[in-house]
């Protein structure tokens, strides 16, 4: 049993769906036609680029004013399992309702530049255990007058570990 829902791993466990693999290579591939070690830009890690996760992907965007983030887009496969949008909302909305702590992965994740993964065991609203595989990718997109933003994009897969986390 989890004494907590989310527990951060240190990389992709080896037992996960081959397009987990492939969006987080995406994203590494991003990485290396950047100049200098920059996060990659929504320009270069576009939607044609990610048009296979479409679906899953969700946007969180940093608000440094408020230093917290907004769900920019909410990924429609989780909108249909949890049956609501988060669209608009902030992480702590979501960790409020269901225990998680996203905010805080966010904010690693931001921080430190690289991807972060973890998984995570919430309850429906039914009671039925639901378990996650959440990864976190850092990109930058840019304002209308050029400024840089921060964004995480945020997909999160059904996954149920092999081994005892």
């Amino acid at each position: 049993m989890l004494e907590s829902t989310d527990v951060e791993l240190s990389g992709l466990p080896d037992d996960i769906d081959k397009s987990i693999i492939c969006f987080v290579d995406a994203w590494r591939d991003a990485c290396a036609q950047m100049d200098n070690g920059a996060l990659p830009t929504r320009t270069v890690l576009s939607a044609e680029r990610l048009r296979q996760w479409r679906d899953d992907i969700c946007i969180y965007e940093y608000q440094p004013i408020r230093e917290d983030f907004l769900v920019r887009i909410d990924a429609p496969t989780i909108i249909e399992n949890n049956g609501e949008s988060f669209q608009n909302s902030t992480p702590r909305e979501i960790d409020l309702k269901y225990g998680t702590c996203l905010m805080a992965a966010l904010l690693k994740t931001m921080r430190q530049k690289k991807p972060t993964f973890h998984y995570v065991r919430i309850v429906s609203a039914s009671g039925e255990p639901r378990q996650w595989l959440r990864v976190l990718l850092p990109v930058q997109t840019f304002d209308r007058f050029g400024d840089p933003i921060d964004q995480i994009l945020g997909v999160r897969f059904a996954y149920e570990p092999m081994h005892c986390i």
